[in-house]
């Protein structure tokens, strides 16, 4: 009785989200026919809606943004809609519709499938046409000098059945340029600088860490005890840009570089082709930024890890020496494991007979630990990636 009547509540509850909605944009009532939520994030809710002019065969996914959402970011959302989607598996843009401080984007409605309900049985043939589709699309998005930021499952649509796909979600994009002077990546960071704001360079920047370090020429010694010394509370803030979902972080988003570019989009990527891989979703559980160091160096290993942390002029403590796992036992263990858990289920999917007795080959293996390079200077980008032998066979 209870379970009915939270449903009833819910129900009531969506309607009037709906009833709301339409009333901040008269227009929108004039246009379409709402018929429910069906996604939720931070900065928006997503409505599905047909054209009341049509026969309603075309869904619209109609995104309204939260009112305190910062009008700069909302332009640079819709402005990376209107330039990138429509093509190359990329969202695109229908209509904009804004009253006041309420902004609706339009956008073609795609149905899709849940992660969770595929990752443990894609077919080899399947994992290729996913990741080919996920990388060219984010190749259009770097085309344009755009971050996307939060690569993750939920914002790469996979419609099963008739093996269609969509990058979704540009509201945390980010710009970046390229210094031709010197060969290096500039990243703009919208919520801490501003675009008028003189751009340094990577070079400047670490020559000016550097120097100060030497005036200083003090050691910190308040390490491991329960109080924080005066050297320590007169350092600089560490800026750097943070956006993205906790398990899809690159490393030098972990350790606060500065200067980041669009190889954190291919490190997301990554993760997801390891989720594929090893049958298990999600992979990384991460708080913080903290327990997400740890469980990539339990992967790769400490030394590996503080090698990654010098070249980024970090520093990366560790009390013992952890060793790096082979990442293709790693993987065939946890999808015999889960294969296991699925079999005891009591849903089958279609896939399952067929991909019982999947073993990837060593190429795809291959890619991705060239995608998950904790270098992201060597990490491969989108174009290279898609050359990879695994993708081209």
């Amino acid at each position: 009785m209870e379970e009915k009547t939270q449903i009833g509540q819910d129900n009531v509850n969506e309607k009037d989200n709906v009833v709301a909605l339409k009333n901040r944009i008269p227009l929108l009532k004039d246009l379409f026919h709402v018929h429910g939520k069906v996604g939720e994030g931070t900065f928006s809710s997503v409505f599905l809606a047909t054209l009341k002019s049509s026969d309603g065969s075309k869904k619209f996914a109609l995104k309204h943004l939260v009112p305190t959402r910062h009008p700069e970011k909302i332009e640079h959302e819709l402005h990376c809609m209107q330039q990138i989607g429509g093509k190359d598996y990329v969202v695109g843009l229908e209509l904009c519709l804004r009253s006041f401080e309420t902004v609706v984007f339009v956008m073609p409605y795609m149905r899709h499938d849940k992660f969770s309900d595929y990752v443990q049985n894609m077919t080899i043939q399947e994992t290729k046409d996913y990741m080919i589709a996920l990388l060219t699309a984010l190749r259009r998005v770097h085309q344009f000098n755009i971050i996307h930021r939060d690569v993750k499952p939920s914002n790469f649509l996979y419609d099963r059945c008739h093996k269609r796909y969509l990058l979704v979600d540009f509201g945390l994009a980010q710009e970046y340029v390229v210094k031709n002077n010197c060969n290096k990546l500039k990243s703009i960071n919208f919520e801490t600088h501003s675009l008028k704001r003189k751009r340094t360079d990577e070079n400047s920047l670490n020559l000016s860490l550097s120097s100060r370090k030497k005036v200083t020429g003090e050691k910190c010694f308040c390490f491991g005890k329960p109080k924080v010394c005066s050297l320590c509370t007169s350092r600089p803030d560490q800026t750097a840009p943070r956006a993205g979902t906790p398990g899809f972080r690159a490393p030098e988003v972990l350790l606060k570089h500065p200067l980041q570019t669009p190889a954190i989009d291919i490190w997301a990527a990554g993760v997801m082709m390891l989720c594929i891989l090893s049958g298990t979703q999600p992979f990384f559980h991460s708080p913080d930024d903290c327990t997400a160091l740890a469980e990539i160096t339990t992967i790769f290993g400490s030394n590996k890890m503080q090698h990654c942390a010098h070249k980024l002029g970090k520093q990366i403590i560790f009390h013992e020496d952890i060793p790096g796992v082979d990442i293709v036992s790693l993987c065939q263990k946890l999808q015999k494991r889960n294969k296991g858990l699925l079999n005891n289920c009591r849903d089958h999917s279609m896939y399952e007979k067929a991909s019982s007795d999947v073993q990837f080959p060593k190429e795809a293996y291959h890619l991705l630990l060239s995608l998950l390079d904790l270098d992201y200077k060597t990490r491969l980008t989108a174009d290279q990636a898609l050359d990879h032998p695994f993708l081209k066979s």
